[in-house]
């Protein structure tokens, strides 16, 4: 059976694979901190795995149980292996605060070779992200990176789709704000979504959830934006606020405007008031960005 351990050391929401030092660190790379310590602690990390191997990664090995049964699981992997071709590593991510899910970055000799995202109780989701990704394979960006989506099915009542995976290495959050250009592709592309009944005419396409952490670099190129489960319509600048909001949220200010208290704040500040109630009635905890997201869209006393 194959073992795993927590990284960043200490948390259970990314566990990644013991079988090699590749497959360590390219699991390692994913994780996408956004503030120095966490960057710094990252390369430590990194520098640590790459001399000393897997072993050298604080925190105890552990099993890790797929939450399908043994037949369909079977099934999904032959599934999986159809997608993206063999593979010998996984790096599992867990949703956290109630989210149900599986998320796997499928390795091949430590490489990178597909992303597997599945629900079992919010279908919608990876429907949403189908579309928006085909979608963008119809138009595609030229000043971003998206992945393209190379399977799709159904396994037990779980919903699934494989997509093409980010290049091996660290992840960084972009400097400063994200370009015109960004905004104005992710429109375009997406104008091919259905619109739905009673949408303002005048809302535009949107990615949804469009953050530092979903936005990311590496040492050259063009960012990859990834997490296009939120897409859909909003009002316009809805994106670009959000981006704004949620940079203030962890500490990472772009600059020291005020936040538009206009109808892109105003919706935002209606889902996040949602998304607050439901964590509440669910007996979470908040967390310091739900707070910081609050501050930032609530209208002036």
């Amino acid at each position: 059976m194959s073992r795993y351990k927590s990284f960043p050391p200490g948390w259970d929401n990314i566990k990644v694979p013991m079988s090699s030092r590749a497959a360590m660190l390219a699991g390692m790379g994913t994780y996408a901190p956004c503030l120095p310590k966490g960057i710094w602690g990252q390369r430590a990390m990194w520098a640590l795995v790459s001399v000393a191997g897997p072993r050298a990664l604080p925190g105890r090995a552990v099993a890790w149980e797929p939450p399908l049964a043994a037949e369909p699981w079977e099934e999904l992997e032959a599934s999986l292996r159809r997608a993206v071709g063999p593979y010998d590593a996984h790096t599992v991510y867990e949703r956290r605060r109630g989210r149900e899910g599986l998320l796997m970055l499928l390795l091949r000799s430590g490489e990178p070779v597909g992303f597997l995202k599945a629900r079992h109780e919010s279908p919608d989701e990876i429907d949403r992200e189908r579309r928006a990704l085909e979608a963008l394979e119809t138009t595609p960006p030229t000043s971003f990176h998206a992945p393209r989506v190379v399977g799709e099915g159904e396994v037990a009542g779980w919903q699934y789709v494989v997509t093409s995976a980010m290049p091996a290495g660290i992840h960084r959050m972009i400097k400063g704000a994200p370009s015109a250009a960004i905004h104005a592709e992710i429109s375009a592309a997406l104008e091919a979504l259905r619109k739905p009944d009673g949408t303002p005419d005048h809302w535009v396409p949107f990615h949804g959830d469009f953050t530092p952490w979903n936005l990311r670099r590496f040492r050259t190129g063009k960012p990859w934006l990834i997490d296009w489960e939120e897409s859909g319509w909003a009002p316009p600048g809805a994106d670009a606020v959000f981006y704004r909001a949620s940079a203030y949220a962890i500490g990472r200010a772009i600059d020291d405007a005020p936040f538009e208290h206009d109808e892109a704040g105003a919706f935002w500040f209606e889902r996040m008031q949602r998304r607050t109630a439901d964590n509440v009635a669910a007996g979470l905890e908040l967390r310091p960005l739900d707070n910081g997201l609050l501050e930032a869209f609530a209208p002036p006393p």
